[in-house]
């Protein structure tokens, strides 16, 4: 990373980005994916692109400074409760004429933008599958978030109702594209991509599941969630630093592909339908969280994002141009129009339609 006095620079005079929480995983991911494909300046201090989770929890403090400095705002944020809370200040950043893209991760962001590219006429249920690479490292942030989430009680939306399972829960196997295959994933996290993906898309059921390719470690956290459900077994989060430290090393062990299928059920042309759209990274599989946020931070720069206050998560980005980012970044997009027949690569967004 290129680095003056703390401020990664671009080779002449450009626009300047600031990247808060720059220093940390995701952070350096969305650095290094702007230094790569925009000429801007980066400073990695305070507002503008928000990298700095776990976003549980915090006030949307950095929103409000970068509305009232007239700057755009993006994060990363995957919390229902962070991304409802920036709701709040739409009439306020469109009076002000900035933009928020709050949720510019894989939930609910790319999750929206890949739902939407499938062009059903209704959408009754969206489900996501992430199978993360390996051998990145995570940030104590990242795996706290993942712990907290073993056993606790988890809201869903299904069939319209709300419902309480349990987080790391219901196991199932998916497959994946290549080179990733199948995966057993799990009910993890409570994330966004209910509230937005109900709001835009008027989905009635909505999923997210991930799992490690370690299948032995996800049954074991799955083993943990049912003992935390049934005793007063502790939260594994106090162990956080410990368990990151652990998944460093078994990175080793692993593979850094990674990718995420989003699962749209519904009518298309006029008829009932089950299709699965995936995006795969056959390297460096954590950059795929981080992507979006740089997408949209390198749109604001070139004036082709115009929408002002919170901008819609599933149509701020043509699909074609979706499709064009993530094949600049080496990342694949593919397709599976039946359950019953295989994974397609996927060339251009016609071919999504046939």
């Amino acid at each position: 990373m290129r680095y003056r006095g703390g401020v990664a620079t671009a080779s002449r005079k450009s626009p300047t980005v600031v990247v808060y929480g720059g220093c940390g995983f995701f952070g350096r991911l969305v650095v290094n994916d702007l230094l790569d494909h925009t000429d801007a300046q980066l400073v990695i201090a305070a507002v503008v692109v928000h990298c700095a989770g776990p976003y549980q929890s915090q006030p949307p403090t950095l929103l409000r400074a970068a509305i009232e400095s007239g700057v755009h705002y993006v994060d990363l944020a995957e919390d229902p409760e962070f991304v409802r809370q920036t709701l709040i200040f739409h009439e306020a950043a469109k009076r002000v004429h900035v933009a928020i893209v709050s949720g510019a991760s894989v939930v609910p962001g790319l999750t929206a933008l890949l739902a939407q590219s499938l062009h059903f006429e209704r959408a009754d249920s969206i489900r996501t599958f992430v199978a993360p690479g390996t051998r990145g490292s995570r940030g104590l942030a990242t795996v706290r978030s993942l712990l907290r989430g073993v056993g606790r009680p988890l809201p869903l939306l299904r069939g319209g109702r709300e419902t309480v399972v349990r987080g790391w829960s219901e196991p199932e196997w998916i497959e994946f594209p290549p080179p990733i295959g199948w995966r057993l994933q799990y009910l993890a996290i409570a994330t966004a991509d209910r509230d937005v993906l109900s709001r835009e898309l008027e989905a009635r059921s909505i999923e997210f599941k991930a799992g490690s390719e370690f299948s032995w470690l996800n049954r074991s956290l799955g083993a943990v969630s049912r003992l935390t459900a049934r005793s007063s077994f502790p939260s594994l989060e106090r162990w956080a630093n410990t368990i990151r430290k652990c998944l460093k090393l078994l990175g080793w062990f692993g593979t850094d592909a990674g990718g995420v299928i989003v699962e749209v059920a519904g009518r298309l042309n006029n008829e009932p339908a089950r299709q699965q759209i995936a995006v795969t990274a056959a390297r460096e599989g954590e950059r795929i969280p981080s992507l979006l946020a740089a997408i949209a931070a390198a749109a604001l720069l070139r004036g082709e994002l115009t929408a002002r206050g919170v901008v819609p998560l599933s149509t701020w980005l043509p699909t074609a141009q979706l499709f064009d980012e993530l094949c600049l970044r080496g990342l694949r997009v593919w397709l599976k129009q039946r359950p019953d027949v295989g994974w397609r690569l996927v060339n251009d967004t016609a071919e999504v339609r046939q």
